[in-house]
Protein backbone atom coordinates (compact mmCIF):
# COMPACT_ATOMS: atom_id res chain seq x y z
CA UNK A 1 0.00 0.00 0.00
CA UNK A 2 1.32 3.45 -0.88
CA UNK A 3 0.94 5.83 2.02
CA UNK A 4 -0.53 9.25 1.24
CA UNK A 5 1.48 12.31 2.07
CA UNK A 6 -0.16 14.59 4.60
CA UNK A 7 -2.12 17.43 2.96
CA UNK A 8 -4.90 19.39 4.63
CA UNK A 9 -7.76 20.10 2.21
CA UNK A 10 -11.32 21.38 2.34
CA UNK A 11 -12.47 17.78 2.32
CA UNK A 12 -10.82 17.34 5.72
CA UNK A 13 -13.31 19.76 7.28
CA UNK A 14 -16.07 17.29 6.43
CA UNK A 15 -13.95 14.50 7.90
CA UNK A 16 -13.46 16.31 11.22
CA UNK A 17 -17.17 17.17 11.40
CA UNK A 18 -18.05 13.53 10.69
CA UNK A 19 -15.69 12.29 13.40
CA UNK A 20 -17.12 14.86 15.85
CA UNK A 21 -20.69 13.70 15.22
CA UNK A 22 -19.80 10.00 15.23
CA UNK A 23 -17.80 10.30 18.46
CA UNK A 24 -20.62 12.19 20.19
CA UNK A 25 -23.12 9.48 19.30
CA UNK A 26 -20.61 6.78 20.28
CA UNK A 27 -20.03 8.24 23.76
CA UNK A 28 -23.77 8.78 24.23
CA UNK A 29 -24.31 5.07 23.57
CA UNK A 30 -21.52 4.02 25.95
CA UNK A 31 -22.81 6.06 28.89
CA UNK A 32 -26.57 5.84 28.48
CA UNK A 33 -26.93 2.28 27.18
CA UNK A 34 -23.83 0.12 27.64
CA UNK A 35 -23.03 1.25 31.17
CA UNK A 36 -26.68 1.27 32.27
CA UNK A 37 -27.29 -2.23 30.93
CA UNK A 38 -23.85 -3.51 32.06
CA UNK A 39 -22.97 -4.42 28.48
CA UNK A 40 -19.39 -4.31 27.27
CA UNK A 41 -18.49 -1.99 24.42
CA UNK A 42 -16.02 -4.34 22.83
CA UNK A 43 -12.60 -3.23 21.69
CA UNK A 44 -10.63 -0.84 23.87
CA UNK A 45 -13.83 0.50 25.43
CA UNK A 46 -14.74 -3.00 26.57
CA UNK A 47 -11.19 -3.64 27.76
CA UNK A 48 -11.23 -0.38 29.74
CA UNK A 49 -14.60 -1.35 31.22
CA UNK A 50 -13.16 -4.71 32.29
CA UNK A 51 -10.20 -3.05 34.01
CA UNK A 52 -12.47 -0.50 35.67
CA UNK A 53 -14.91 -3.12 36.96
CA UNK A 54 -12.09 -5.26 38.38
CA UNK A 55 -10.58 -2.26 40.16
CA UNK A 56 -14.00 -1.21 41.48
CA UNK A 57 -14.52 -4.65 42.99
CA UNK A 58 -11.06 -4.64 44.54
CA UNK A 59 -11.20 -1.10 45.94
CA UNK A 60 -14.91 -0.39 46.34
CA UNK A 61 -14.43 2.98 44.60
CA UNK A 62 -16.65 4.43 41.87
CA UNK A 63 -14.31 4.74 38.88
CA UNK A 64 -16.92 5.62 36.25
CA UNK A 65 -15.46 9.12 35.94
CA UNK A 66 -12.05 7.78 34.87
CA UNK A 67 -13.30 5.42 32.16
CA UNK A 68 -12.20 7.88 29.48
CA UNK A 69 -8.71 8.00 31.04
CA UNK A 70 -8.38 4.21 30.77
CA UNK A 71 -9.53 4.37 27.15
CA UNK A 72 -7.01 7.12 26.33
CA UNK A 73 -4.04 5.29 27.89
CA UNK A 74 -4.76 2.07 26.02
CA UNK A 75 -5.21 4.00 22.76
CA UNK A 76 -1.76 5.63 22.81
CA UNK A 77 0.23 2.66 21.36
CA UNK A 78 -2.62 1.91 18.96
CA UNK A 79 -2.52 5.49 17.68
CA UNK A 80 1.15 4.96 16.78
CA UNK A 81 0.15 1.79 14.90
CA UNK A 82 -2.47 3.69 12.89
CA UNK A 83 0.06 6.41 12.03
CA UNK A 84 2.56 3.89 10.69
CA UNK A 85 0.34 1.25 9.09
CA UNK A 86 -2.75 3.06 7.74
CA UNK A 87 -2.24 6.78 7.08
CA UNK A 88 -1.31 9.95 8.92
CA UNK A 89 -4.69 11.54 8.37
CA UNK A 90 -6.40 8.39 9.67
CA UNK A 91 -4.25 8.61 12.80
CA UNK A 92 -4.92 12.33 13.27
CA UNK A 93 -8.69 11.88 12.88
CA UNK A 94 -8.56 8.95 15.29
CA UNK A 95 -6.60 11.01 17.83
CA UNK A 96 -9.21 13.76 17.46
CA UNK A 97 -11.92 11.19 18.25
CA UNK A 98 -10.01 9.87 21.28
CA UNK A 99 -9.67 13.38 22.72
CA UNK A 100 -13.34 14.07 22.05
CA UNK A 101 -14.29 10.89 23.93
CA UNK A 102 -12.87 12.41 27.11
CA UNK A 103 -14.76 15.65 26.52
CA UNK A 104 -18.05 13.89 25.78
CA UNK A 105 -17.87 11.13 28.39
CA UNK A 106 -17.35 13.40 31.42
CA UNK A 107 -20.54 15.51 31.01
CA UNK A 108 -22.58 12.51 29.84
CA UNK A 109 -21.50 10.58 32.96
CA UNK A 110 -22.26 13.56 35.19
CA UNK A 111 -25.83 13.89 33.92
CA UNK A 112 -26.29 10.11 34.07
CA UNK A 113 -25.26 10.09 37.74
CA UNK A 114 -27.67 12.98 38.34
CA UNK A 115 -30.53 10.76 37.19
CA UNK A 116 -30.79 11.70 33.51
CA UNK A 117 -31.31 8.50 31.54
CA UNK A 118 -33.22 8.72 28.22
CA UNK A 119 -33.44 4.92 27.97
CA UNK A 120 -34.51 4.24 31.56
CA UNK A 121 -37.91 3.14 30.29
CA UNK A 122 -36.19 0.10 28.74
CA UNK A 123 -34.08 -0.74 31.79
CA UNK A 124 -35.99 -3.99 32.40
CA UNK A 125 -35.74 -5.13 28.78
CA UNK A 126 -32.17 -6.22 28.10
CA UNK A 127 -32.99 -7.39 24.59
CA UNK A 128 -34.35 -3.94 23.67
CA UNK A 129 -31.25 -2.26 25.08
CA UNK A 130 -29.01 -4.69 23.17
CA UNK A 131 -30.75 -3.84 19.89
CA UNK A 132 -30.66 -0.10 20.59
CA UNK A 133 -26.98 -0.30 21.54
CA UNK A 134 -26.16 -2.15 18.33
CA UNK A 135 -28.00 0.39 16.19
CA UNK A 136 -26.46 3.42 17.86
CA UNK A 137 -22.89 2.14 18.29
CA UNK A 138 -22.67 0.57 14.83
CA UNK A 139 -23.96 3.76 13.22
CA UNK A 140 -21.56 5.93 15.24
CA UNK A 141 -18.51 3.83 14.38
CA UNK A 142 -19.56 3.69 10.74
CA UNK A 143 -19.71 7.50 10.51
CA UNK A 144 -16.17 7.89 11.80
CA UNK A 145 -14.77 5.17 9.55
CA UNK A 146 -16.64 6.41 6.50
CA UNK A 147 -14.95 9.82 6.66
CA UNK A 148 -11.51 8.27 7.13
CA UNK A 149 -11.05 8.12 10.90
CA UNK A 150 -12.17 5.82 13.68
CA UNK A 151 -13.21 5.87 17.32
CA UNK A 152 -9.82 4.40 18.17
CA UNK A 153 -9.00 1.18 19.94
CA UNK A 154 -9.32 -2.08 18.08
CA UNK A 155 -10.72 -0.21 15.06
CA UNK A 156 -7.10 0.80 14.46
CA UNK A 157 -5.90 -2.81 14.69
CA UNK A 158 -8.72 -3.99 12.42
CA UNK A 159 -8.04 -1.27 9.85
CA UNK A 160 -4.29 -1.87 9.83
CA UNK A 161 -4.76 -5.64 9.48
CA UNK A 162 -7.41 -5.19 6.79
CA UNK A 163 -5.03 -2.99 4.81
CA UNK A 164 -2.23 -5.52 5.13
CA UNK A 165 -4.24 -8.64 4.30
CA UNK A 166 -7.09 -7.13 2.21
CA UNK A 167 -9.51 -8.80 4.62
CA UNK A 168 -12.90 -7.51 5.71
CA UNK A 169 -12.63 -4.83 8.37
CA UNK A 170 -16.04 -5.80 9.79
CA UNK A 171 -15.08 -9.47 10.18
CA UNK A 172 -11.77 -8.68 11.89
CA UNK A 173 -13.48 -6.23 14.24
CA UNK A 174 -16.13 -8.81 15.13
CA UNK A 175 -13.61 -11.49 16.11
CA UNK A 176 -11.55 -9.12 18.27
CA UNK A 177 -14.64 -7.77 20.03
CA UNK A 178 -16.01 -11.28 20.56
CA UNK A 179 -12.92 -12.27 22.54
CA UNK A 180 -13.17 -9.19 24.79
CA UNK A 181 -16.89 -9.71 25.31
CA UNK A 182 -16.28 -13.35 26.24
CA UNK A 183 -13.84 -12.18 28.92
CA UNK A 184 -16.47 -9.72 30.10
CA UNK A 185 -18.92 -12.59 30.37
CA UNK A 186 -16.57 -14.40 32.75
CA UNK A 187 -16.58 -11.32 34.98
CA UNK A 188 -20.22 -10.23 34.77
CA UNK A 189 -21.92 -13.55 34.16
CA UNK A 190 -23.20 -15.44 31.15
CA UNK A 191 -26.41 -13.42 30.80
CA UNK A 192 -24.54 -10.13 30.32
CA UNK A 193 -22.26 -11.80 27.75
CA UNK A 194 -25.20 -13.19 25.75
CA UNK A 195 -26.94 -9.82 25.55
CA UNK A 196 -23.65 -8.15 24.67
CA UNK A 197 -23.14 -10.61 21.81
CA UNK A 198 -26.62 -9.72 20.52
CA UNK A 199 -25.58 -6.08 20.67
CA UNK A 200 -22.31 -6.90 18.85
CA UNK A 201 -24.05 -8.77 16.02
CA UNK A 202 -26.46 -5.88 15.53
CA UNK A 203 -23.58 -3.41 15.70
CA UNK A 204 -21.42 -5.09 13.03
CA UNK A 205 -24.49 -5.48 10.79
CA UNK A 206 -25.17 -1.74 10.90
CA UNK A 207 -21.45 -0.97 10.62
CA UNK A 208 -21.26 -3.08 7.47
CA UNK A 209 -24.12 -1.07 5.93
CA UNK A 210 -22.64 2.34 6.81
CA UNK A 211 -18.94 1.62 6.31
CA UNK A 212 -18.65 0.62 2.66
CA UNK A 213 -15.77 2.77 1.43
CA UNK A 214 -13.21 -0.05 1.27
CA UNK A 215 -15.30 -2.57 -0.62
CA UNK A 216 -13.70 -3.65 -3.88
CA UNK A 217 -15.40 -2.66 -7.12
CA UNK A 218 -14.64 -3.57 -10.72
CA UNK A 219 -15.01 -0.61 -13.04
CA UNK A 220 -15.49 -1.43 -16.73
CA UNK A 221 -15.37 1.39 -19.28
CA UNK A 222 -16.19 0.86 -22.96
CA UNK A 223 -14.85 3.68 -25.10
CA UNK A 224 -13.39 4.70 -28.42
CA UNK A 225 -10.97 7.08 -26.68
CA UNK A 226 -8.54 4.43 -25.47
CA UNK A 227 -5.35 6.50 -25.59
CA UNK A 228 -6.66 9.67 -23.92
CA UNK A 229 -8.63 7.81 -21.26
CA UNK A 230 -5.77 5.47 -20.40
CA UNK A 231 -3.39 8.41 -20.06
CA UNK A 232 -5.76 10.37 -17.80
CA UNK A 233 -6.56 7.41 -15.55
CA UNK A 234 -2.93 6.38 -15.06
CA UNK A 235 -1.97 10.01 -14.38
CA UNK A 236 -4.72 10.52 -11.79
CA UNK A 237 -4.85 7.10 -10.03
CA UNK A 238 -2.34 4.48 -8.92
CA UNK A 239 -4.34 1.38 -9.89
CA UNK A 240 -3.48 -0.70 -12.93
CA UNK A 241 -5.62 -1.14 -16.04
CA UNK A 242 -6.47 -4.06 -18.29
CA UNK A 243 -7.31 -3.06 -21.86
CA UNK A 244 -8.72 -5.22 -24.63
CA UNK A 245 -10.38 -4.57 -27.97
CA UNK A 246 -14.06 -5.23 -28.67
CA UNK A 247 -16.61 -4.60 -31.39
CA UNK A 248 -19.96 -2.87 -30.87
CA UNK A 249 -22.73 -5.24 -31.98
CA UNK A 250 -25.06 -2.53 -33.28
CA UNK A 251 -22.53 -0.03 -34.59
CA UNK A 252 -20.07 -2.70 -35.78
CA UNK A 253 -17.28 -0.28 -34.88
CA UNK A 254 -14.10 -1.10 -32.94
CA UNK A 255 -14.12 -0.12 -29.27
CA UNK A 256 -11.86 -0.64 -26.31
CA UNK A 257 -12.68 -2.02 -22.86
CA UNK A 258 -10.75 -0.65 -19.87
CA UNK A 259 -11.08 -2.59 -16.62
CA UNK A 260 -9.70 -1.89 -13.18
CA UNK A 261 -10.33 -2.78 -9.52
CA UNK A 262 -10.78 0.13 -7.10
CA UNK A 263 -12.12 0.86 -3.62
CA UNK A 264 -15.77 1.84 -3.69
CA UNK A 265 -15.14 5.44 -2.58
CA UNK A 266 -12.99 5.94 -5.71
CA UNK A 267 -15.72 4.90 -8.17
CA UNK A 268 -17.29 8.35 -8.51
CA UNK A 269 -13.94 9.92 -9.48
CA UNK A 270 -13.39 7.26 -12.16
CA UNK A 271 -16.85 7.85 -13.61
CA UNK A 272 -16.42 11.62 -13.59
CA UNK A 273 -13.06 11.41 -15.33
CA UNK A 274 -14.32 8.93 -17.93
CA UNK A 275 -17.33 11.12 -18.75
CA UNK A 276 -15.10 14.17 -19.12
CA UNK A 277 -12.80 12.43 -21.58
CA UNK A 278 -15.54 10.55 -23.47
CA UNK A 279 -19.13 11.69 -22.75
CA UNK A 280 -20.46 8.77 -24.80
CA UNK A 281 -18.59 6.00 -22.99
CA UNK A 282 -20.34 3.05 -21.32
CA UNK A 283 -19.52 2.39 -17.66
CA UNK A 284 -20.36 -0.66 -15.54
CA UNK A 285 -19.54 -1.07 -11.85
CA UNK A 286 -19.69 -4.47 -10.12
CA UNK A 287 -18.85 -5.38 -6.51
CA UNK A 288 -15.90 -7.75 -6.10
CA UNK A 289 -15.99 -10.11 -3.11
CA UNK A 290 -12.23 -10.57 -2.78
CA UNK A 291 -8.96 -10.01 -4.60
CA UNK A 292 -5.59 -11.73 -4.49
CA UNK A 293 -2.34 -10.18 -5.62
CA UNK A 294 -0.81 -6.72 -5.57
CA UNK A 295 -3.31 -3.89 -5.12
CA UNK A 296 -2.75 -0.27 -4.07
CA UNK A 297 -5.33 0.22 -1.33
CA UNK A 298 -5.36 3.92 -0.57
CA UNK A 299 -6.65 5.32 2.69
CA UNK A 300 -9.77 7.45 2.33
CA UNK A 301 -8.18 10.02 4.66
Amino acid sequence: MEREKFRFTKHDITSFVGVFIGTGIYCFGIVYILNMACFYGGGVTGLAQLIMRVLERLTGWDLSYVLSAFITLINIPLFILGWKKVSRKFAILTLFSILLQTLFTIPFTYFYNQGFSPFAIFSESKITLAILAGLIMGFAQGIGLRVGGSTGGTDIISQAYAFKTKSSFVSISFYINFVIIALGGLLNGLEAAVYTIIYLIMSVTILGKVFTVYKYMRVTIVTEEKGRLKEEILKRFNHGLTIYQAVGAYSNTPKYVLETIVSSYEVREYKTLARRVDPGCFIAVIEVKSIDGFFNQNAVA
